[in-house]
């Protein structure tokens, strides 16, 4: 071989050994036929899929929320988000967050959840509630599309072209919500046709207004092995045991009230058993959460909603507007609530009124 045909093997090697990866990457999306109701009921039933991979969220809001007890919401749907996730099923499945500083790592393992924080060496243990503040788990691809797309019916639903993602060919999925009190304009969702399980899915407020993007890079479509998803903590963890998950799940075992059942014809998630002080209330992209506050929270609270420019006064609280969010922290005699979600301003504020006539204190 010639010294210059035998460089350019080496070079041929080199260059098939480096773009191998890419390929998949670089192909064309191929067509599928799987009609939209078919898609939507696979992404329905992907939770018990297992699958590891990367996920890239990136929120586009500015919600002006920064207490201890919120200040994740105002992460969640205003900044990037970068996400290892593990999922060997819908209770059992591990979530680092990659930060420059490190990392912090929640699992579920059935009915507990783990979280601990790399820098603070520290480690909490909690009861899981389904009952809690968006989390990093609710900006995962496969959480958020099953959420979202709770409840729709055919005529909501259309096909959209198949793309490819983290090498993958994927169809995808509209929802355009037909309820007029949903602040949700569309959802674009593309899926793994075989398993269900979501790659990307965009948020818009309205048609020109994309609010959130999740997306996975890589993904493993396999179940990881049950050591992935393991809690083994060093020795030099400071562990710790605390009664709720968050603020929503303290308020929802612990708080004195009874909530009704529907508000503004919205009816309340869940079994009637399990029901507390927190309403969650709507499916899908109509959806509103009832919390009762403790008075210094709401206090800190209104001050910070209060220095937003958008903000208003709304009879005995304050409102806020954020792309799609609707927000109003309201003072009734028997204790103050926030209530939030992705329904229209004026059915949010009749929710209240409904609120103000119905809410029990129970001690």
């Amino acid at each position: 071989m010639f010294p210059g045909t035998r460089w350019l093997a080496v070079a041929a090697v080199a260059l098939g050994v480096v773009s191998a990866p890419l390929v998949p990457r670089l192909l064309p999306a191929t067509s599928s036929d799987i009609t939209a109701m078919q898609l939507t009921e696979r992404i329905r039933t992907s939770g018990s899929v297992g699958w590891s991979g990367e996920v890239r969220a990136q929120g586009r809001l500015n919600v002006p929320i920064s207490a201890s007890q919120f200040g994740g919401i105002a992460r969640l749907f205003g900044e990037q988000t970068d996400l290892r996730v593990w999922w060997r099923a819908s209770d059992e499945w591990r979530i680092d967050r990659l930060r420059t500083t490190g990392e912090t790592d929640l699992v579920r393992d059935g009915g507990l959840a783990v979280r601990w924080n790399y820098e603070d060496t520290k480690a909490t243990f909690t009861p899981w509630s389904n009952v809690r503040l968006p989390d990093d788990l609710d900006v995962v691809p496969s959480t958020l599309a099953r959420r979202l797309l709770a409840g729709a019916v055919p005529d909501e639903l259309s096909r959209l072209p198949a793309r490819r993602i983290a090498g993958t060919s994927v169809p995808g999925l509209r929802l355009v919500p037909r309820d007029t009190r949903s602040t949700i304009h569309r959802v674009d969702i593309w899926a793994d046709a075989r398993t269900g399980v979501p790659l990307q899915v965009k948020v818009y407020a309205d048609p020109a207004n994309l609010v959130l993007t999740t997306t996975l890079s890589s993904l493993t479509l396999k179940q990881p092995a049950r050591a992935a998803t393991d809690y083994v903590l060093s020795p030099t963890l400071k562990l710790s045991r605390g009664f709720a998950l968050d603020e929503a799940a303290g308020a929802n075992a612990f708080a004195p009230f009874d909530l009704p059942g529907s508000l503004v014809h919205l009816q309340r998630r869940g079994a009637a058993e399990d029901f507390g002080a927190v309403g969650v209330y709507g499916e899908g992209p109509t959806s509103m959460l009832v919390l009762p506050v403790r008075d210094f929270v709401g206090t800190a609270l209104a001050k910070q909603l209060r220095r937003s420019a958008n903000s208003r006064e709304s009879g005995s609280g304050v409102a806020l507007e954020v792309g799609p969010i609707s927000v109003l922290l309201v003072r009734v005699p028997v204790g103050s609530f926030l209530l939030t979600g992705t329904i229209d301003p004026a059915d949010l504020e009749r929710a209240s009124a409904e609120l103000l006539r119905t809410v029990v204190r129970t001690r």
